[in-house]
């Protein structure tokens, strides 16, 4: 197969994670490419499909981004596939996995053009996060002590970011600080790995931001799992960010199915075998 690897122009030579794959797909007798998301050079007709990988300024560049989706998915096999990306880069998907049953971290909403109004008075956390609902990494991401100046200033920051898109407000879980958010690693639609992030995490290539392997914990791999049977489809790939609460139960932090780091160096050593079998079954599949 000829196949793409995409990426953006931050990381013209790939993420390690993609080179890990790289090697898996060419060892197989594969052809690779690596390509920039919106490079309008690129002739996206040529490859038999085309891998979401490391794109990771889209949330700057939305509206195109939505539009390339389209685009590029009527001329090669795109994965992971194109209502599951564009579902995934807009975090609202948590309202939806609440409603469903799943434990997500408590959300509240502020819709683009709204004001925070006086939500923030009526919040009884001690810390609130102010984010936008579509963005990477720390992008946008402020944390705010709710005392009487913290208010005014995160109410302040919520309509600033809600002037150009929705807002997310959450509790600031204090576990992150000494147990971290956890990234379990699901290839194929089958739990791989662990790994644990630091909060506050900057953008940078897998490994590279302060993240360290753990071991595989079952009440969060549980909660993993029940994430991905809500979705119709299986994922070729996806990351389940998970948070414990003040109770210390698990919660859904984010589920990543656009261009998430699998942090494979961090994973078994068949990890890249894995995805490279899980590529070709859908593929396969897709022949039929």
């Amino acid at each position: 197969m000829d196949i793409s690897l995409i990426t953006y122009d931050g990381l013209p030579d790939l993420d390690p994670d993609d080179c890990l794959l790289r090697d898996e797909l060419v060892k197989r007798g594969h052809k690779c490419h690596t390509c920039i998301w919106d490079d309008d050079s690129i002739d996206w007709s040529k490859f038999d499909v085309s891998i979401m990988r490391s794109a990771w300024d889209y949330h700057l560049k939305q509206d195109k981004f939505y539009a390339w989706i389209d685009r590029v998915s009527r001329v090669t096999k795109l994965l992971n596939p194109p209502d599951m990306m564009k579902w995934s880069s807009h975090k609202i998907y948590l309202k939806e996995l609440g409603e469903a049953g799943l434990p997500v971290i408590e959300t509240l909403w502020v819709m683009k053009g709204e004001t925070a109004g006086g939500l923030f008075d009526s919040l009884q956390w001690e810390k609130a996060i102010v984010k936008p609902a579509v963005g990477l990494a720390t992008f946008g991401v402020k944390r705010f002590m709710l005392d009487e100046q913290g208010r005014k200033d995160a109410q302040a920051h919520a309509d600033h970011l809600a002037i150009t898109g929705d807002v997310m407000i959450q509790p600031y879980l204090t576990s992150v600080e000494d147990y971290g958010e956890r990234a379990l690693a699901f290839i194929g639609g089958e739990y791989s790995h662990t790994v644990r992030k630091s909060s506050f995490q900057k953008l940078a290539p897998g490994g590279h931001a302060g993240e360290t392997s753990v071991p595989t914990d079952e009440e969060e791999v549980a909660v993993g799992r029940e994430v991905l049977k809500f979705l119709k489809n299986r994922p070729l790939y996806a990351r389940v960010d998970l948070v414990r609460d003040f109770e210390g139960k698990p919660k859904v932090l984010e589920l990543e199915l656009v261009e998430p780091s699998l942090f494979l160096q961090f994973a078994p050593p068949s990890a890249p075998a894995k995805f490279a079998d899980a590529l070709e079954r859908i593929v396969e599949l897709h022949k039929v």
